[in-house]
């Protein structure tokens, strides 16, 4: 996820089908059926416990990029231990790519998987590398893109709101000699809040392992 709030929102959501299929599962098991739990394939009416454990962590953004062009296998850990080809995705938070689609009325971001970066020409910030004294951010979160320019330019008007996409932005990037020279001088910029959250988020993610749900 681009966004901690987005991440949460999905944690929670888990959290409360967990609590509901381990109400399900223990009615079923009060009434004697013995049919598979609510959840997974462990042919008991038991709901495991790594369901509801699920928690956020924190990955660098190469190895989300990395994963997310590559099939994997995972391990679920509640059926047991069957194998499933497994597909990442990096998932913008919904009112971002809402936006892109309404800048970029193409089929781009209707396709599955597209993430929005959100760039105005003019806009800059300090680098913190050696040799290189400005670069050009790209935000994934639309309002820090218009916080930050009010911040440099409290009285002038936004310029136009453009957007690229990251992965076709990440290739561009990685491409030996390639011929995007507007990728150069560019910057992720995460959001600031979600960084803030980030710290106090493990990051041990595991890989290979999954919980599957129905």
């Amino acid at each position: 996820f681009t966004s901690y709030i987005s991440a949460e929102y999905i944690l929670d959501d888990a959290k409360k089908a967990f609590e509901k299929a381990k109400l399900e599962a223990a009615q079923k098991k009060e009434a004697g059926d013995t049919s598979s739990g609510a959840i997974g394939e462990d042919g008991t009416g038991e709901v495991p416990d790594t369901w509801g454990q699920a928690r956020i962590v924190t990955v660098p953004l190469d190895v989300a990029m990395q994963l997310s062009v590559k099939k994997t296998q995972s391990v679920a850990t509640n059926a047991k231990a069957r194998k499933f080809n497994t597909y990442y995705q990096v998932i913008p938070a919904t009112e971002d790519l809402n936006a892109a689609m309404r800048i970029d009325s193409g089929q781009r971001f209707k396709e599955r998987g597209r993430v929005p970066l959100f760039f105005v020409d003019g806009l800059t910030l300090p680098s913190n590398e050696e040799g290189l004294d400005r670069v050009t951010p790209a935000f994934f979160i639309l309002k820090d893109l218009v916080t930050e320019w009010k911040k440099q330019y409290p009285d002038s008007d936004l310029p136009k709101i453009q957007v690229r996409e990251l992965n076709e932005t990440f290739r561009s990037m990685i491409t030996p000699a390639g011929r995007d020279k507007s990728v150069k001088d560019l910057v992720f910029v995460a959001n600031s809040e979600s960084v803030a959250r980030a710290k106090d988020c493990a990051r041990s993610y595991k890989l290979g392992e999954m919980i599957l749900t129905k």
